[in-house]
């Protein structure tokens, strides 16, 4: 929010490592190996990849049904070559029971569960076996594995909430970067939905409000598993040439206009400093505040930064009407 021309609030984007999180061939050994890790001496021809932690919020029982559901559209033989990746907890109380999950609704097709501790090396080997990463939160503060995933050239798909929209490449009507702030806060809705080549988004199809102590409120943008498999479909019938073109594409804008590598990072953050110490102000050593006094205040100008949902009262009057 700029107060006399400057803006006292400075956003330092988390950077991912060019050297560390890189494109390498299918046939490099480390890849290889991976494969080797996961899937046996198999013979499997599109790989979905998901890395994240097994809680709700991540949803991936929801991405396993929308692999169910890609695998029935496909022939047997087709199906037969395709895997779902899950590095993640098998069975977590912030989530659920995976293997119960995977042995109920997904029992015919390739879904492989890793709970290993890979190196940063391993990790780039994994972006790199995959075809298509995805993570469809229904809400994410930045989404680390989507940023990896597009710095090592792998297409991805994502859900359009919180920080993962800067991932995107989203633009606005323009062709700009989205400018979010108070008065818009989020694209979940879909008001600009032209997006990066190397990115399917998936749009919400349900907004609710949650929240947790620390975290009093966030909007919870819930998918639909059925759009999440026609996102994998759009990368399966893509074939591997055009997911290559569209991954080498997001690692470029990673590295440039996105500004999602160490660079950016740094160089915000020596302009968060600067600016921090040349605008620098002591305050007093304490305040006395009291349980009246104290007033706070969740956003300024009470603006939420969503576009709240605005009743119909004339449609709702001619459905009364018809009762």
């Amino acid at each position: 929010m700029p107060v006399n021309g400057k803006h006292l609030l400075h956003l330092v984007p988390h950077g991912i490592n060019s050297n560390e999180f890189r494109v390498l061939e299918k046939n490099n050994p480390a890849v290889q190996k991976i494969k080797k890790e996961l899937l046996g001496d198999g013979d499997y021809n599109f790989i979905v990849a998901f890395n994240s932690r097994n809680a709700h919020r991540k949803h991936p029982a929801n991405l396993i049904l929308a692999f169910r559901t890609f695998c029935d559209s496909l022939t047997k033989e087709e199906a037969s070559k395709c895997a779902l990746v899950m590095h993640t907890d098998k069975v977590c109380e912030a989530g659920t029971d995976l293997v119960a999950t995977i042995a109920s609704i997904c029992p015919e097709y390739k879904v492989v569960l890793n709970e290993s501790r890979w190196s940063p090396d391993e990790m780039c080997a994994f972006y790199n076996l995959a075809d298509v990463l995805s993570n469809v939160s229904s809400n994410e503060g930045f989404g680390l594995s989507v940023a990896e995933a597009i710095m090592c050239g792998t297409p991805v798909i994502a859900t359009v909430t919180g920080g993962l929209q800067d991932q995107l490449g989203i633009v606005d009507d323009n062709g700009n970067a989205i400018e979010f702030n108070l008065e818009f806060g989020t694209n979940a809705s879909g008001k600009y939905t032209n997006h990066g080549k190397w990115a399917k988004p998936v749009w919400p199809k349900v907004q609710n409000m949650q929240g947790s102590p620390p975290t009093p409120y966030i909007m919870d943008d819930l998918t639909n598993y059925s759009d999440i498999a026609d996102a994998i479909m759009y990368w399966y019938l893509a074939g591997s040439e055009k997911r290559e073109e569209c991954g080498l594409e997001g690692r470029l804008w990673a590295m440039n206009e996105g500004g999602i590598n160490a660079k950016n990072m740094c160089d915000q953050f020596i302009k968060a400093m600067d600016f921090t110490i040349e605008n620098f102000k002591p305050t007093k050593k304490f305040d006395i505040f009291t349980e009246y006094g104290y007033d706070i205040k969740s956003q300024p100008n009470g603006k939420m930064g969503i576009d709240l949902h605005k009743i119909n009262i004339d449609k709702i009057k001619q459905e009364v009407s018809a009762l």
